[in-house]
């Protein structure tokens, strides 16, 4: 997976840049981008299958992989 994944889709753009600034509720990311909630949720489940995120405590988290991304989009 490259960059162009999360870069040619704006909901999984949106996520992501939300994701890097640090926020971490799924809803609250679908409610400020007015995305629906299952399109967001795929979107996450996208993110965990390509593994740039994962599941931890009830939070989701950057996996190395994730990091890597962050530092090469720029956020």
């Amino acid at each position: 997976m490259n960059e162009g994944f999360i870069l040619s889709n704006k909901y999984r753009r949106a996520i992501f840049d939300e994701f890097a600034a640090g926020e971490t509720n799924i809803q609250r990311i679908a409610k400020k981008h007015r995305i629906i909630q299952t399109v967001a949720q795929r979107v996450v489940d996208d993110f965990i299958k390509n593994d740039i995120i994962e599941k931890q405590d009830n939070t989701y988290v950057f996996t190395k992989k994730g990091e890597k991304l962050v530092e090469s989009i720029g956020k």
